[in-house]
This record gives structure tokens, sequence and C-alpha cells, in this order.
């Protein structure tokens, strides 16, 4: 494994290549459906190979830190699903996937992948937001008779809906950053401004309510 890395490491990982971006006016509109002024396209890193390891090997060290005890790994659709793919390659682990509907055709599956009743699956996600599409592949799980043990994310906005959603279903989440150490990061090297940064932690504090301050 390769040596631990700091929320605030895995930050300026996704801050050197771009990821985050400020905008109120227009606001970005989430999954959810609420709007808000920040956006972590953590799909970027994709194309980034030296990023892209250091993520899977941050994941590698939350596996082994937190002994955590599974049959598969599955990616949620689609942005957790390039980095469960490695990580069952890597960690030589079966390979599911849930979708965010069931498909119109064929099988019409939600969950793709050698599903049997019992297994415990580990989910992959790039990003937690209010923990909608979270909470949704929980249940898609669940219903096919697997048992969701946890979720790891790259981030967690650290958000009372989340909060919410892990509690309903019992469901730890390890993050390799937050929405804290993503902002204090992108403020000390001068990518967000002070009121860009006021901007998100007052969306972070109320998402439902938000407001763009003045």
């Amino acid at each position: 494994m390769g040596k631990n890395m700091s929320p605030s490491d895995i930050a300026k990982v996704l801050l050197s290549k771009n990821c985050v971006q400020l905008s109120t006016n227009p606001p970005f509109t989430y999954a959810s459906g609420l709007k808000g002024p920040i956006y972590c396209d953590n799909r970027l890193l994709w194309s980034h190979v030296d990023a892209r390891l250091k993520i899977i090997e941050a994941f590698k060290n939350i596996c082994a830190q937190k002994s955590l005890e599974f049959d598969a790994f599955c990616g949620l659709a689609t942005a957790g699903i390039p980095h469960a793919s490695i990580l069952a390659w890597e960690l030589k682990k079966p390979l599911m996937y849930v979708r965010g509907s069931s498909k119109g055709h064929g099988k019409q599956n939600q969950v793709e992948g050698d599903v049997r009743p019992g297994m415990k699956v580990l989910l992959i996600e790039d990003l937690v937001n209010q923990g909608k599409s979270l909470g949704d592949a929980i249940i898609s799980v669940k219903a096919v008779g697997l048992e969701p043990i946890g979720c790891l994310t790259i981030v967690d906005y650290e958000t009372s809906g989340a909060r919410a959603v892990l509690k309903e279903h019992d469901l730890a989440l390890h993050s390799l950053t937050n929405f804290t150490s993503l902002v204090e990061s992108a403020e000390s090297e001068g990518i967000l401004s002070a009121n860009e940064v006021a901007q998100a932690k007052s969306w972070q504090a109320n998402p439902k309510e938000w407001e763009i301050l003045s």
C-alpha cells in the first residue's frame, strides 16, 4: 500500500486537476434537484493517470486500515464504476454495478453482475452530496438480496441530508476528503476567493434554503 494521504492532500489532488468549480449565476443543479454554487467534477480524474493512481491507493488503504470484509465491489452508475472496476481488478474481488433505474429492455436489471443473495458488497461512489443517489442505490442492492456494508467515496459534502440517509440505512461512509478540506484548500491556494468560500459554506449549511449572498 502507498503512504496515507490526508483529506487535505486528496483535496489538493482534485484542485490540481481543476475538478472544483464555483458558479452562482447560474448555480449548479444537483441530482437531488437542489441548486448550489459548488460543483466537484471527479470524472476529470479518469483522464489523469497520476491522480487516478493516488485515489485508488487511498481507497485501498481505507479497505486495509478499516479491515473491511465484503464479497464484491459495487459501483454506483456512472461515476463510481471506473473506480470500482480498478479496485476489483487490483484486489481480486468480484465486480457489480447499480444503475439509477432499471433497464427498459433485456432482463431489465438494475444491479448488474453475478448477483447472489447474501453477498456483502462495498459501494463505490465518487461524491456524496445530499445522499439521494446513495440512498436509492442502497435500496436497490437490498432489493436483490445483497448486503451493503459501507460506501467508499472520494468526496463527502458533509450535509445533514446525507447524514440522515446514512443513519436511516445504518451505513458507514468512508471518504477520502470532504467539503471542509476542499474549500479550505481551495482558499489557501488562491483558487477560491473569500467571497466564493463564503458562498459555498452558506450553501453547505442549509442547501434547501440557500440563497446567493450579496
